[in-house]
């Protein structure tokens, strides 16, 4: 079974309910029922079948909020081909190097209607894909050690028929719309409102891109198309604590799931606090097809800090000793299931650093307690070793961001003759209330004196990301050399 089953069936037994609904320029007002999505697949895939593409061709696809989005995927997919996302903000050189890495016989650019042969489609050294392969998918930082995810319909099927299930778990119901307000950049955003809906038997919304322009008109937009569901990185969940307006109106909020990055708890208690509507911290990758937990509540129902249990895989701690423990524990987060990958495409020895007795390394550090509910806490390569110890980045992030007056913050690892210690960029707010020196005392004595930061810094500019919103550490460190550097006032 294939995804493109999923939307047959919609479109034999639902076909003329509402699938897609647009109402972000400049297609504000459209609708494509589940008949319709599917017919313009069959007429798409009429025109790649003209143009070759046969079962197992790789077809890169230049992803945008356009109607013949879905039904460029489903046409692909109806061939038997293979889709490679393209993130449309890539530079010149990323998409090349994918394009010219996953061998892929044509490109698609759905927003300008167009198909352009590739330069690499008769190269002969074309690595085979498990049949049955629905994507491969591209990581961020690929271009000198290029990760392309290899997915299965089988993976990402299980993936999104668990994370119905998980839905059921956290809201007693199947939601009927999921909203969408982030650009399509990649699966991440395309498997979370677009592909899990379908799954779900749900109506997509294709709200306004959440930005500092709309913030104000968020909760508006949401009731105003009953979404019940939505998704949002982090930064986006801080920029609508910044500038959103809380809804006037009592009545019941759509639930938010955030992932991508670790939220920090500070912030999820002032949004919940404010907008009265459930933050649920998720967790998933790329490598393991979705999302893979889903958050957790407390007795009164909103969200907490924990990402909770697993859902879509089995999950497992490997200790810094290389032991696997069962029961409270902290260490590496290890997946295993039906929604994991088939390894990295023409990449041999990254899927091998990928697996560890069939088991997905995630390079997560996670924290384990007694009724099985996990914590992200860190990421592997992330943990500075001060003093013989480790101390997490993300906790120094976390503490730092629990203080008034700061909007985001960034920790770095600082090589030093002493050894390893911790480094802090902060942003502030527009009036640079937060002292340096004394966020750093507030921060030993909030951390301890081994585990809080070296030394601090503050910006006024946002910090460096990279996708869904984790902090870029490689621009952070570089931000931080330049603001650090001898004989810099």
């Amino acid at each position: 079974m294939s995804l493109v089953d999923v939307f047959d069936r919609l479109a034999a037994e639902r076909p003329g309910e509402p699938a897609l609904r647009f109402a972000r320029p400049p297609h504000d007002g459209l609708v494509r029922t589940w008949r319709q999505l599917s017919g313009r697949g069959v007429e798409l895939a009429e025109r790649l079948t003209e143009a070759g593409v046969s079962p197992g061709a790789r077809c890169a696809v230049v992803l945008a909020d356009h109607p013949d989005m879905l039904p460029t995927l489903l046409a692909i997919w109806r061939n038997g081909g293979v889709v490679v996302p393209l993130d449309p903000r890539w530079g010149d050189l990323l998409t090349a190097r994918t394009v010219g890495h996953s061998r892929a016989m044509v490109v698609l650019d759905v927003a300008a209607g167009s198909m352009s042969p590739s330069a690499h489609s008769e190269r002969p050294d074309t690595v085979p894909l498990p049949p049955g392969t629905a994507m491969i998918s591209y990581t961020s930082g690929s271009t000198a050690d290029p990760k392309g995810v290899v997915l299965g319909h089988r993976h990402l099927l299980s993936a999104y028929r668990s994370g119905v299930g998980a839905l059921v778990g956290l809201l007693g119901r199947v939601p009927g719309r999921l909203g969408c307000s982030m650009r399509m950049s990649g699966l991440g955003v395309l498997g979370m409102h677009y592909l899990w809906a379908a799954v779900a038997g749900a109506e997509a919304v294709v709200l306004p891109e959440l930005s500092l322009s709309t913030a104000r008109g968020y909760w508006a937009a949401l009731a105003a198309h009953g979404v019940e569901l939505t998704y949002l990185v982090p930064p986006l969940v801080e920029l609508l604590d910044r500038a959103g307006k809380a809804p006037a109106e009592v009545g019941t909020r759509p639930v938010v799931l955030a992932g991508g990055a670790p939220l920090a708890p500070a912030v999820q208690r002032r949004f919940q606090e404010r907008f009265g509507a459930v933050l649920l911290n998720a967790y998933g990758l790329t490598e393991a097809s979705f999302a893979v937990f889903f958050g957790d509540r407390d007795p009164g129902g909103w969200g907490t800090a924990s990402i909770g249990r697993p859902v879509t895989a089995a999950a497992r701690v490997r200790r810094p000793d290389g032991a696997v423990v069962q029961g409270p524990a902290e260490g590496e987060l290890e997946l295993a299931g039906p929604v994991v990958c088939d390894g990295y495409y023409d990449n041999p020895d990254a899927t091998a650093a990928l697996f560890r007795d069939g088991w997905l390394a995630t390079g997560d550090l996670v924290r384990r307690d007694e009724h099985g509910r996990f914590w992200i806490v860190g990421r592997v390569k992330e943990a500075v070793m001060k003093g013989g110890f480790p101390v997490y980045l993300a906790e120094v992030e976390e503490a730092a961001a629990e203080v008034s007056g700061v909007s985001e913050a960034a920790a770095v690892r600082l090589d030093l003759p002493s050894g390893e210690d911790v480094g802090l960029l902060v942003r502030t707010g527009g009036d640079g209330a937060v002292d340096a020196d004394a966020l750093r005392i507030e921060l030993e004595r909030r951390l301890g004196r081994h585990r809080a930061p070296r030394r601090v810094v503050c910006v006024l500019h946002p910090l460096p990301r990279v996708g869904q919103g984790k902090i870029d550490r490689r621009q952070a460190l570089a931000l931080w050399e330049a603001l650090t550097r001898p004989g810099r006032g």
